[in-house]
């Protein structure tokens, strides 16, 4: 079976849909700078702060820098690889998925996309909101409320599409660059940066396995949907290049800050420890365009997510990219107003173990099988193998054993390919 992806008929192509279902043609690709951007300014968000500062604040500062280091290695492992087949392609995360995991079981993929999309927009507007009420006491408006105002800020640039993410990335960067370079100031300042490096925990410390399970997790979602960006891309090279670029910047560069911060002030939380470092009015400045650089890009994913759920549907994957990212903004919203950060850690280590055998599946189907699964309806054996890495990933999670969200992948990673060679000619035979 052809590699093309299949039109439906009669529907509309270009932004009214975002090329949810087709390969993105070369007049609207877009140069490396604008890659680049465009992937700095997702990677940058509050939630790399918060993450870093939860992590920190259990940790010595070198385990912690560890932890984060080899978490965010793998990412750029995997954001690399997918963008380069999303580049080749021209095709979102949820169309590519439909070739291993086959067109309706797609769909569960799909759902876990909306769900962590949701869930990050949610964490970073009640995040923000805090941050808001923390420094204007004269603030009237409740953090619940306040948090679903500041999520339909987030879905104005996101109902624009690819144009409107790009557009607030070119604020949002140099925001997150000056943001970290004015923590890192202030740190070695107020208390020095010996107080950092000589750290210790006063609660139970985290598990290595436990806390770069936690870095993954925290953007693991962002690797697996950045085929949304990158097909976007006019060459496979600026990917390579933007990639690393973008982890280094915006996951490494904020979560380590976020651990700094942690640790110079004793403070449990992002917010209160930027207070305490007197940076709270710069901070919020600088958080408006860092966190909606990120947020726009969720809420823009969720709706190509979306549209992938609809697909076989009457509705045929032919809703407006509009009117699902508004979808989306008032389901975040909703999480956000009952205080969506006091939840982050157990959902970031669920889907930590739920989404690393995706890219291993799409990798593994792209390079080694090259046999599309999309025109049939469930390919058991993606579900064997996401069963068996989801599983695998689960259990060294729970024994703390090296970095679960790896672990995970590379068992699923090399199961796709062994039971796709056993297995295809019988399960998959009218392919």
């Amino acid at each position: 079976m052809s590699d093309e992806p299949k039109k439906t008929a009669g529907q509309p192509e270009g932004t009214e849909l975002e090329y949810v279902f087709d390969k993105v043609p070369d007049s609207a690709r877009k140069s490396i700078g604008s890659i680049l951007v465009i992937l700095t300014g997702y990677t940058i968000s509050l939630s790399c702060f918060v993450t870093g500062a939860t992590v920190g604040f259990r940790m010595p500062f070198r385990d912690a820098v560890l932890a984060c280091a080899v978490g965010n290695f793998m990412l750029i492992v995997v954001a690399t690889f997918l963008g380069m087949i999303a580049c080749d392609t021209g095709l979102s995360t949820s169309v590519l998925s439909r070739k291993s995991l086959g067109a309706r079981s797609s769909g569960i993929l799909s759902l876990l996309l909306v769900i962590s999309s949701v869930n990050w927009i949610a964490v970073n507007a009640d995040t923000f909101s805090n941050l808001i009420i923390s420094n204007f006491s004269w603030w009237p408006v409740p953090v619940g409320i306040t948090s679903v105002l500041v999520v339909a800020l987030w879905a104005q640039s996101a109902i624009r599409g690819v144009k409107g993410l790009e557009f607030v990335s070119w604020l949002g960067v140099p925001c997150a660059l000056l943001l970290t370079v004015v923590c890192a100031v202030a740190i070695g300042n107020r208390v020095g940066y010996g107080t950092v490096f000589q750290y210790t925990p006063s609660e139970e410390p985290l598990s290595f396995a436990a806390a770069s399970t936690s870095f993954v997790g925290a953007w693991v979602f962002g690797c697996i949907v950045s085929p949304d960006v990158c097909r976007y891309a006019k060459k496979k090279s600026h990917v390579a290049l933007g990639a690393p670029i973008a982890v280094a910047i915006g996951l490494f560069g904020l979560q380590v800050i976020g651990i700094m911060t942690a640790q110079a002030t004793g403070e449990n939380g992002f917010v209160p420890a930027t207070a305490a470092l007197g940076l709270g009015i710069l901070v919020f400045v600088c958080a408006i365009f860092c966190v909606w650089t990120t947020q726009d890009n969720n809420i823009y994913t969720s709706s190509l997510a979306l549209q992938n759920v609809l697909k076989d549907t009457p509705l045929e994957g032919k809703v407006k990219h509009s009117t699902l990212a508004v979808i989306t903004a008032v389901a975040a919203a909703a999480f956000a107003a009952v205080g969506a950060t006091k939840y982050l850690l157990p959902v970031v280590q669920t889907l930590s173990v739920l989404l690393p055998p995706i890219p291993a599946l799409i990798i593994a189907e792209y390079y080694f099988i090259k046999k599309s699964k999309d025109g049939k309806a469930i390919n058991w054996v993606t579900i064997l193998a996401w069963a068996a890495g989801t599983i695998v990933g689960y259990i060294c999670l729970q024994k703390a054993f090296l970095v679960p969200a790896i672990v995970s992948m590379a068992v699923t990673f090399v199961l796709y390919i062994v039971l796709s060679k056993a297995l295809d000619s019988t399960l998959n035979k009218d392919i």
